[in-house]
């Protein structure tokens, strides 16, 4: 019995050795199946050569700062490739040992590969050191310059990691720079849109028109600055539509950034019926000047408060004062209460007209040069 199962084993043995002896394309599957080993292993604990690499980058200091982790899952998503990158390198030449075409074209994948992943990687920590000294001195360093520096980044790295990709394949770079060359009148006469917008860009960037999360107004644009790119600026309308904005618009026209204000001004012109008296007009001014007293988010500028003008149909009143906020949200809540307020008096004291209109012109820009004012007859205009 025991003779019979040696017997049985020995010849498994020699059917696994046999096995792993034959050949698959010219390699035995002993070789093959210890290259999967190679690659696999690579792929299994990729992870963990990430997370290492991840947080010795996290640890480095400058000026004893810590560069810190942001970032972090980023860099350990593209380091983590490079155990397998070289676990497929290690499989094809060394455990494999491929023909010089096929180890050529493989060579030639997986240092294109890496070159990739090499751009990718200098992406990120530059990426993480703009975010490390923004975060040390966010006055001098901008959100708005950081991201137009890492488009400028990225966009030369794309460019060098082509010239490096061509060249791994052989191909005669110089000469297409030189025929890029020869071609650059025609090219630059098509593209002539877009240097203006690219040269714009630049303009916008070092004059600090705008930043990114600013309240803009142009004319047909209106609202908050989401991203400025090298052609267009990416601008978020109050209806919540993303508008692509050509650079080249927004220094041709005049843009007025309300994020730079630090203040916003109301301004009404109250249309009183002839028949007001003295003292209800010394009533509602009494009535605002208080009201703008107590409120804690107007500024300490004078209010005007005084009786406009006097014509044959209505006597005009003109309000203006400042609030601290810029945020277009609080300033059509102030705007409404002070509405109210206004509407109120002139019910209780019977002096509002049946046909009394309130009409709101937030669009309209008035500068304290203009003499003559918008009139809405018989109601209370608002604008900005």
């Amino acid at each position: 019995m025991i003779t019979i199962l040696s017997e049985q084993v020995s010849q498994n043995n020699n059917s696994l050795r046999n096995f792993l002896e034959y050949s698959l394309f010219d390699r035995s599957v002993k070789l093959w199946l210890a290259a999967f080993i190679v690659i696999l292993s690579g792929f299994l604990f990729k992870g963990i050569l990430g997370h290492l690499l991840a947080k010795i980058i996290s640890r480095i200091k400058i000026n004893d700062y810590d560069l810190g982790t942001k970032h972090d899952k980023q860099f350990k998503k593209v380091l983590s490739w490079i155990l397998p990158l070289t676990a497929c390198k290690i499989a094809v030449s060394y455990v494999l040992k491929a023909g010089p075409t096929i180890e050529g074209l493989i060579n030639t994948l997986l240092s294109s590969l890496f070159i990739i992943l090499a751009l990718r990687i200098v992406e990120l920590i530059c990426r993480k050191l703009f975010s490390f000294w923004h975060e040390k001195d966010p006055e001098k360093l901008t959100e708005t310059v950081c991201r137009f520096l890492l488009q400028i980044i990225r966009a030369v790295l794309i460019i060098l990691g082509l010239i490096m990709i061509l060249s791994l394949l052989q191909i005669n770079v110089a000469g297409i720079i030189t025929g890029l060359g020869l071609g650059g009148l025609a090219v630059s006469m098509a593209a002539k849109d877009y240097l203006t917008d690219l040269i714009a860009g630049f303009s916008i960037m070092s004059e600090k028109t705008f930043e990114i999360n600013d309240y803009i107004k142009a004319p047909d644009i209106e609202g908050i600055v989401e991203n400025i790119k090298f052609r267009q600026t990416q601008v978020r309308t109050f209806d919540q539509g993303l508008m692509a904005v050509p650079n080249s618009k927004l220094t041709r026209d005049y843009v007025i950034n309300y994020s730079r204000m630090g203040k916003r001004r109301l301004r009404f012109m109250v249309n009183l019926p002839t028949f007001v008296t003295l003292e209800q007009i010394a009533g509602l001014k009494k009535l605002l000047a208080d009201y703008i007293e107590q409120n804690n988010n107007v500024t300490e500028d004078n209010p005007l408060l005084v009786t406009f003008s006097i014509n044959p149909d209505k006597i005009e009143f003109l309000v203006q004062y400042f609030i601290t906020s810029i945020v277009y949200a609080d300033f059509v809540q102030e705007q409404d209460q002070i509405l109210r307020l206004i509407w109120d008096y002139l019910s209780t004291e019977k002096i509002a007209d049946p046909i009394t209109q309130i009409t709101i012109l937030d669009n309209e820009i008035i500068t304290d040069e203009e003499s003559e004012e918008t009139q809405v007859s018989g109601g209370i205009k608002a604008n900005e």
